[in-house]
């Protein structure tokens, strides 16, 4: 159960510290005084969207955080069991925590380690549920009847849900598989026939991967094969010929040869023009060299260049570079390769599909049979319960029909009802009024309860739609549903808060031109000051009427 919530520069609360008890928990106070605050506050502890407009102004973050007190072999340990996680140190308490910043940095702690949103939002849904405003759609909303189903099975029916989901999107995947592999078939030799053309048109080349760089390298020296040839001549004479640089190096080396043994310094001069004239020597006879063995081959260019207009031609139809042209001719031969045994594959994957279909359909019968069972369950407990809720000829059906196969196998699920004597069945979401969706929805969340097994419910206005007798017999059913979990509930009904174990009133100040949301935990004398003011007075016997109400409640206790 939520057992504290510490909220912190969150809209208009500045700081605020909330300790709930494990029964019946109500928040009063005047429409906009901040009530839908604390339940934004709470949303955010099960894993809702932050927004960084929800901090107060002139702050940096907001911070929300709720002590929970987890009882034994709660089904949420085994989840933080999963994620490394551990109760705090009592063995006991799981604290949440969330922060939201200005910077959109939205940082989520369990027991003040770090976790993801998706992780903490799984361990959010395992404490509380919140019946609000969405309640009201998915009852609404026939598409979501079948999951309401599915979520009052056991944990062996759950895992049938998840074994009926694998299996169709397993038969669905390899249906689409199948259904390629029979269009390639209609028109296989065509497209072999394609293929194989590719496949030889760049096969024919016989193509290497740094063929087309060597290729310009060649075209570039025999376009440019006379400037070469009269370069290289040019510089072999300037280095070897009559006068050259050879001849110049060495007599300067013979003529400092004369005065080395006058001055030794010059020794190393010597052996720098020997060395040159070694790399001059060495050089001219590379240039000479290459001019002897140069010849221009008028052949050889013209098929480079006939080589070349290929290679290009081939990467304008298959790709840009060589390299592209070799992987979409490797994934030609793959292609060829699936074609000629495609007879093969599909066969094989024909029988996939029918064993898959066959499972799936199996498994679906098997929920079908099963879901009729939870439909029937279910609706004897909603009998049950809307009897307490004053709807007592009231008929809740489940009908379940067989559909084309999806998700969760091959039912359509919808709630129909008959709230008044010889009235037919109709869809849910057309014949109930607000007050009676109301009930039906808390009816619903007290079952829910008990096949989730959560500790914390959550009512955002209950009462809407509501009044007389029957806010009071809703009154009674939240006190009864308080026995066994704690219940915190928001409302404007005078006759629910009477029921209060703990009441909180949630008010507005003003300082310094600022407004703030406050919280008071009411006596008995503010609880009958607050449920007049609910009345619609504080003439004295609005007063008595509203201690009269606080007393029958008690009687209830």
């Amino acid at each position: 159960m939520l057992v504290q919530l510490s909220i912190n520069n969150f809209a208009l609360i500045d700081n605020l510290n909330l300790e709930f008890n494990n029964r019946l928990n109500v928040l009063t106070g005047e429409t906009g005084a901040g009530k839908s605050i604390i339940i934004d506050a709470v949303s955010l502890l099960l894993g809702a969207r932050a927004y960084n407009d929800v901090i107060r102004s002139t702050k940096d973050k907001a911070l929300v955080e709720g002590v929970f007190l987890i009882p034994p072999n709660h089904p949420v340990e085994g989840i933080l069991n999963q994620y490394g996680l551990d109760l705090a140190e009592d063995e006991s308490n799981l604290i949440l925590t969330r922060e939201v910043t200005l910077n959109g940095k939205n940082t989520c702690r369990i027991n003040n380690r770090m976790v993801t949103l998706a992780v903490f939002k799984e361990i959010g849904k395992q404490l509380i549920n919140i019946y609000g405003q969405h309640d009201f759609q998915s009852l609404s909303e026939i598409e979501s009847h079948i999951f309401l189903l599915d979520s009052l099975g056991n944990e062996e029916y759950q895992n049938l849900v998840n074994s009926v989901e694998e299996s169709f999107l397993s038969f669905q995947s390899l249906q689409k598989q199948l259904d390629i592999l029979l269009t390639k078939k209609s028109d296989k030799a065509q497209r072999l026939d394609f293929l194989n053309y590719q496949v030889d048109e760049i096969g024919s080349l016989k193509l290497s991967e740094t063929e087309e760089e060597e290729i310009n390298a060649e075209l570039t020296i025999l376009n440019n094969w006379e400037k070469i040839y009269s370069v290289v001549n040019e510089g072999y004479e300037l280095l070897y010929g009559n006068n050259s640089a050879y001849d110049k190096v060495s007599k300067a080396n013979s003529r400092i040869d004369e005065i080395v043994i006058l001055d030794n310094k010059f020794s190393d001069i010597i052996h720098n023009l020997q060395t040159a004239a070694f790399y001059i020597e060495d050089a001219a006879r590379a240039m000479r060299n290459y001019g002897d063995n140069f010849t221009y081959d008028n052949e050889r260019k013209e098929y480079l260049r006939e080589r070349k207009y290929a290679i290009d031609k081939l990467k304008r139809k298959y790709g840009g570079t060589i390299i592209d042209i070799l992987e979409f001719k490797r994934n030609a031969e793959n292609e060829i390769a699936q074609l000629v045994n495609s007879e093969l594959l599909l066969e094989e994957v024909q029988n996939k599909v029918n064993e898959k279909k066959e499972l799936f359909f199996s498994e679906a019968k098997k929920i079908s049979i099963e879901r009729q069972k939870i439909a029937s369950q279910l609706e004897l407990e909603m009998k049950k319960q809307l009897e307490e809720l004053s709807m007592p000829n009231t008929i809740f059906k489940v009908e379940i029909k067989e559909t084309l196969h999806n998700l969760r196998g091959n039912n359509k699920v919808e709630f129909l009802i008959s709230p008044n004597p010889g009235e037919p069945l109709r869809p849910l979401s057309r014949i109930a009024s607000g007050g009676e969706m109301s009930r039906i929805m808390l009816a619903f969340k007290v079952i829910l309860a008990k096949s989730e097994k959560l500790t914390t419910l959550i009512f955002d206005e209950i009462d809407t739609g509501i009044g007389g007798e029957v806010v009071i017999k809703v009154a009674e059913k939240l006190f009864e549903v308080s026995k066994h979990y704690q219940v915190l509930c928001v409302t404007h009904s005078p006759h629910i808060a009477s029921f209060a174990q703990q009441h909180f009133k949630i008010f507005k100040i003003i300082q310094n031109n600022k407004t703030f949301t406050q919280v008071e935990i009411l006596e008995e004398k503010n609880r009958i000051t607050e449920l007049a003011r609910m009345l619609g007075g504080s003439e004295k016997i609005t007063i008595s009427h509203a201690s009269e109400m606080i007393k029958k409640a008690k009687q209830k206790f």
